[in-house]
């Protein structure tokens, strides 16, 4: 095991006792297995999107579009396209690309943890269980793999930690907490959710005001899908006609 690799033991609750869960969270390379089945020269021009998607996100948008067409079975395509968007103000077009990565590839981890999260930015945890079917870590979600890359688990627990929190279980919320606190400390997820777990009085105050207008934004946001498809099946209804 490499020195920086650390190892993480778990125990799930279950009818008739715990269940143990072992593995290793590493630091290193882990190419997923869909990027080793393409063209050498397509591998090279991944490893520049992971650059491009963050210094020329506009220029990266028009690469990525293009081999996700020709290589629909690669879904970290999309993780760089969502990053893209969103770079580059296209929210709409990076939500969009994250209901589509998973309904196109929902066993792919990082597919179910953008989901997740766009879900639960939507006041909609109740969906949180099925996408990770009904699994609450890591060990008993994927049981044959036993190692993991630190940004899995990062994604992972960070999802679990928001997820908690939104349904009420402040403690289990926490604990989730403390795992990403403990590996990395500085990192932008874990500081984030210490501002969500722990907030000031001013963001408690911001939080009071900033909700509500929120939860009235994705009603609006709803409503104005419903009535964009409801013209759509009308014209299609109106074209069937001539």
């Amino acid at each position: 095991m490499s020195p920086t690799n650390k190892r993480f033991t778990t125990l799930i609750e279950r009818e008739g006792g715990a269940i143990r869960f072992e593995y290793e969270i590493t630091y290193e390379f882990m190419p997923h297995e869909s990027l080793k089945k393409l063209p050498r020269q397509v591998r090279e021009q991944v490893t520049d999107l992971q650059y491009l998607h963050k210094t020329h996100p506009e220029q990266a948008i028009v690469s990525l579009l293009d081999l996700i067409e020709k290589y629909p079975k690669v879904p970290i395509f999309y993780n760089y396209l969502i990053a893209a968007y969103n770079a580059t103000g296209q929210g709409e077009k990076a939500e969009a690309a994250i209901e589509e990565a998973y309904q196109k590839h929902p066993d792919y981890h990082f597919a179910k943890t953008n989901y997740a999260i766009q879900c639960l930015r939507n006041q909609a945890p109740e969906k949180i269980p099925a996408i990770f079917d009904n699994k609450f870590d890591l060990g008993s979600l994927y049981p044959h793999r036993k190692v993991f890359h630190i940004t899995e688990l990062m994604a992972f627990t960070s999802v679990m930690t928001l997820y908690y929190d939104a349904i009420g279980n402040r403690s289990a919320a926490k604990v989730c907490y403390t795992i990403l606190q403990e590996l990395e400390p500085e990192h932008y997820l874990t500081k984030s959710l210490k501002r969500k777990l722990y907030p000031t009085f001013l963001q408690k105050l911001w939080d009071a005001i900033n909700k509500p207008i929120q939860k009235k934004l994705y009603a609006f946001k709803q409503q104005a899908k419903k009535q964009t498809a409801s013209k759509s099946t009308n014209l299609n209804n109106y074209s069937k006609e001539f």
